[in-house]
């Protein structure tokens, strides 16, 4: 019998593998959640005014954030799809559209319990929209789950990061 114990795999920097259905179920999830933002962030890129206007709508921001938020939402959706995707800085992308995800749900809860009838703007204009309430808010939650569980596995300890543990 070998002193290693066999339910415990080890990684090449030494640290404990994460388990192996971690790995197996982040895979989907950075596939999906980043795929989802991927393409939300390049519908909005491609008409940044109508964004502005769908910002505008939920009545929760002062008219000076509109166009702000309409630059910088889109390019964070984008970067932090690519990021799950890639897996580089994966758990920073995570982190990303995880907060961002966090504050949608909010905006819809908002709307909801203001009784404000509107369309989400989550895909821009190139899709039909949502209606914002109970369904939209699950998706959102559901989308929320997935980028968690894409975060899960510990990323690789870097070269310069390994030398200086030694």
């Amino acid at each position: 019998m070998s002193s290693v114990d066999q339910s415990k795999q080890v990684s090449a920097s030494g640290r404990e593998a994460p388990p192996r259905w971690m790995i197996l179920a982040s895979w989907p999830a950075r596939l999906i959640a980043g795929g989802v933002f991927i393409y939300a962030g390049v519908l909005k890129l491609i008409d940044p005014a109508t964004l502005a206007q769908d910002i505008a709508n939920y009545q929760a921001f002062p008219y000076w954030t509109w166009n702000l938020a309409a630059a910088v939402v889109p390019i964070a959706e984008l970067l932090g799809g690519l990021a799950l995707i890639t897996g580089f800085k994966r758990r920073a992308g995570s982190l990303v559209l995880g907060a961002l995800t966090v504050a949608f749900i909010g905006l819809i809860l908002s709307v909801i319990v203001r009784g404000i009838d509107l369309s989400c703007g989550c895909f821009g204009e190139a899709t039909q929209a949502s209606a914002v309430g109970w369904p939209l808010l699950l998706r959102d939650v559901a989308l929320l789950a997935a980028i968690v569980v894409a975060y899960l596995p510990p990323e690789p300890r870097s070269s310069s990061a390994k030398r200086l543990a030694k």
